[in-house]
């Protein structure tokens, strides 16, 4: 079936207007608008009140047009928030990386945590699908790049980049939901530790938990737990750990 008759979106739209070969509409006012001009927007207006302040409204009125004519360059609000996703993660800037993969991968995953942090409305962006978009693509790129050269195979390597990726968005989510939890809870992540083991261990039924008790009672959750960063880069070091283990065994066996 077609996108039309499904409802479903037109991967070559979305490929086109990413890459910028997708022409605008004929009607409405020329010269006024460009797409790089209405993503812009509606990036200052998520910076100020988050994705879901972000409408066609909102930024005909920043840019003093009409709504109707910011179609003609963006045909729906999903194809919107593709185009901020793509333009706020930039492009890796990879010259400061070391030579050995291990490192390179670990600065990938530093790097792309940080973009997305310093942008938390990123993370309340549905992914429609694998990246498409230039600059998506080149952190991909950048990513198999560090594997070349490791023997692993190309299904290996993209299967890694995706554990690896999914590992970065599930920490920045836990990371942001977090913060924004703060004025309700009055908690930060770090004190979330100390707290969680103190109350498993006073409050918690030791016969009915055991294993749940004995942990919270061992000092994991104590005073001196560690921070989000540490906590991040020690799963980056446990799912870089696997990596090496595999390349070896590939390696073992031809």
């Amino acid at each position: 079936m077609t996108a039309e008759r499904t409802g479903a979106r037109d991967v070559e739209t979305m490929i086109d207007l990413l890459w910028r070969t997708r022409p605008p509409g004929s009607r409405g006012p020329r010269g006024a608008l460009s797409l790089d001009r209405i993503v812009e927007t509606a990036m200052e207006i998520a910076d100020a009140d988050g994705v879901g302040g972000v409408s066609m409204r909102k930024i005909a009125e920043r840019l003093d047009v009409t709504t109707m004519s910011l179609y003609r360059y963006i045909p729906r609000k999903e194809d919107l928030l593709d185009l901020m996703f793509d333009a706020a993660m930039g492009k890796p800037d990879t010259g400061a990386w070391p030579e050995d993969w291990r490192g390179r991968l670990t600065c990938y995953a530093l790097d792309a945590r940080a973009a997305m942090l310093a942008r938390p409305w990123l993370c309340d962006i549905p992914l429609s699908g694998p990246p498409l978009g230039p600059n998506n693509l080149s952190w991909l790129e950048a990513a198999l790049a560090s594997l070349d050269g490791t023997g692993l195979s190309d299904a290996d390597m993209v299967g890694l980049i995706m554990i690896l990726t999914n590992y970065v968005l599930s920490d920045v989510r836990q990371v942001v939901s977090i913060n924004r939890a703060v004025p309700r809870t009055g908690f930060t992540y770090e004190e979330w530790g100390e707290i969680y083991g103190r109350t498993l261990a006073t409050r918690i039924d030791p016969a009915r938990f055991p294993h749940v008790v004995r942990v919270a009672t061992s000092g994991v959750f104590g005073p001196e737990v560690a921070s989000g960063d540490e906590d991040f880069m020690y799963g980056v070091d446990f799912l870089l750990d696997g990596v090496e283990a595999l390349v070896r065994r590939r390696d073992a066996t031809g």
